[in-house]
């Protein structure tokens, strides 16, 4: 069933009588293309390309220069419109360079760091040699305690949240020490999401994460949507 076909029967339908007031077909717009400073790594370049991605958009070309530069970023934009890219590409390119590099992805709930391994995981399979350096595993209160043992110690990119964080990563910074002490990246996916008590309560997580990584003179860059990022350290966000 199309778009148009679902309106129609919603508004047909009695139990919605009087909730739609409006609806809207928006023009198509036609894709904002740009380069980045810096060529991309040919390995990346490849992998990309593999995935039907022949070019980036202007944002995601942005947010990997400021991302270089060791800026914080914050995304917002359309659904849809690559805003993943905008943080997964200098993760990965800094990881190609940096093998002991390690990156944080912060999202508000399991579902959603389920979501992107997938979505890591099927943009790896096109490139195996790339897949074979790059170790994204999820942490979360259902991953098994082998599997967190296995992650702890090999993982470069841990999939997240701040729950999570604040009780069985933090609580046991010692047994993270390598990994905090290699952090180069932060990610805090649904910045919007983090408002109220919820954003108070996160910003202090973060303040905790800033201070161990801190004690370890590590530098991390990270990626964050939305948030005042305590010190000096870059971060990566993203919303919308």
């Amino acid at each position: 069933m199309d778009v148009a076909s679902l309106l129609r029967d919603v508004t047909r339908c009695p139990q919605y009588a009087g909730q739609l007031v409006h609806v809207e077909q928006l023009a198509e717009r036609a894709g904002a293309y740009a380069q980045p400073r810096q060529p991309l790594p040919a390995a990346l370049a490849r992998l990309l390309a593999a995935a039907g991605i022949q070019e980036l958009y202007v944002h995601q070309a942005q947010a990997l220069d400021a991302a270089r530069a060791g800026r914080d970023i914050v995304v917002v934009s359309g659904t849809a419109s690559g805003k993943t890219l905008c943080y997964n590409l200098p993760i990965l390119e800094t990881c190609l360079a940096q093998p002991a590099a390690r990156a944080l992805y912060l999202f508000p709930t399991k579902a959603l760091a389920q979501d992107q391994l997938k979505g890591q995981l099927e943009l790896l399979q096109h490139d195996p040699q790339l897949a074979e350096s790059i170790r994204p595993g999820v942490y979360d209160g259902d991953t098994p305690p082998a599997q967190r043992r296995r992650i702890q110690a090999e993982a470069n990119l841990v999939l997240s949240n701040p729950d999570m964080l604040h009780a069985s990563i933090l609580s046991y910074h010692p047994k993270w020490s390598r990994f905090f002490s290699e952090l180069r990246f932060v990610v805090l996916d649904e910045l919007h999401t983090y408002r109220g008590i919820l954003g108070a309560h996160v910003a202090c997580v973060l303040r905790r994460l800033q201070r161990v990584c801190d004690h370890l003179r590590c530098g991390i860059l990270p990626w964050r949507r939305g948030i005042d990022w305590p010190g000096p350290v870059p971060a990566m966000m993203r919303s919308g």
